[in-house]
């Protein structure tokens, strides 16, 4: 059985891509994807990891975006869920995509080097 941290953790991911396609920003461009959420024991900061496809500098602008857009994100929560806190949003990029894709390249190079 999952614990009640676990189920809001869940539901505020899942609400946070949702509302995330209402944010109408110009930081925010490329695609985004919310990879995970990390709820605070106390519940009341929520740290959101996202991605994002694109240059550095439009991942830098997407992290000034979602910052801008964390209060409006939050006050959206406050109407979609009846708990007694709703966390503050942080944002912080992830960087597992990334590293996965580096992972890979090196793994293709062995095996072209392997293959010879």
């Amino acid at each position: 059985m999952f614990s009640r941290n676990d189920r809001l953790k869940e539901l505020y991911r899942e609400l946070v891509s949702k509302l995330l396609r209402e944010v109408k920003d110009p930081g925010l461009t490329g695609f985004l994807t919310v990879t995970d959420l990390a709820l605070s024991v106390d519940r009341k900061t929520a740290t959101v990891y996202y991605s994002i496809l694109g240059s550095d500098a439009e991942r830098e602008a997407a992290g000034k975006a979602l910052e801008r857009a964390a209060p409006y994100l939050r006050a959206l929560l406050k109407k979609e869920v009846t708990v007694k806190l709703v966390p503050t949003l942080v944002f912080k990029y992830d960087e597992t995509p990334r590293k996965a894709s580096r992972i890979d390249e090196l793994l293709n190079k062995l095996d072209k080097e392997r293959g010879r």
